[in-house]
């Protein structure tokens, strides 16, 4: 049952906008055992091809993400991530991660300051929505580092399972290449960049297929 399959699944963060009912089918698959534990197996189909599907065990009785597969359009697995031991009672010292934490020899510190603002604020505009895909937020990053500054305007969309980061920032010959078009495939993560307007380079990530992308590239433009 599509409804009660739907109610088994932990619901994922709010995106205000989005119905995952209307571009995912949700079937459940039944019971396996992931890491010693019961889970529910479930899998949301996409019913158009803008965006892949997935299955997912979730624990019977925490609700947690045992496993998880994204699968292609013709339903081959992409990736999978999944847990092989759980302890539910591991003891974890604060002082042991923040120790590690600050064993920062041999890394290159970066200290980002994050400003939250839009894409028309920031004179950008997706002239055509992408469907099933609404903003969800953006943001303007300033990257200081030994190296230099860097700002990156980041803008993210979402249909309440599959996400697309757009990332802006200015040209830059000696790490953008040529500035010809790049499109790369690793796994299910889709990535496309090109040149946008005179000075900018966009590039845009999203674990979606690559027509996903190139609509987010075709309709991304300056406001004018």
């Amino acid at each position: 049952d599509r409804s009660d399959a739907t109610a088994l699944f932990p619901q994922p963060s709010a995106v205000a906008g989005t119905k995952l009912a209307q571009f995912y089918a949700v079937q459940r698959l039944g019971l396996e055992r992931v890491a010693g534990r019961s889970a529910d197996v479930l899998w949301f189909k996409p019913q158009d091809d803008l965006r892949l599907g997935y299955r997912i065990w979730a624990d019977q009785d925490t609700g947690l993400v045992m496993k998880l597969q994204t699968l292609s359009p013709n339903s081959h697995v992409m990736e999978q991530a999944a847990f092989s031991e759980i302890d539910w009672n591991a003891s974890v010292k604060a002082e042991d991660l923040s120790r590690a934490m600050d064993a920062v020899d041999g890394y290159q510190r970066v200290s980002p300051e994050v400003r939250k603002t839009s894409a028309q604020e920031e004179g950008w505009v997706l002239r055509q929505p992408v469907d099933g895909f609404v903003p969800v937020q953006c943001y303007r990053r300033t990257l200081s580092a030994e190296v230099g500054t860097r700002s990156v305007l980041q803008c993210l969309y979402s249909d309440g399972l599959a996400s697309v980061s757009l990332f802006m920032e200015p040209m830059d010959v000696t790490r953008h290449g040529s500035l010809q078009a790049q499109e790369v495939s690793m796994g299910a993560t889709q990535m496309l960049a090109r040149k946008a307007g005179e000075d900018t380079w966009l590039t845009i990530v999203g674990e979606v297929p690559r027509k996903t992308l190139q609509l987010f590239s075709k309709h991304w433009d300056r406001l004018r």
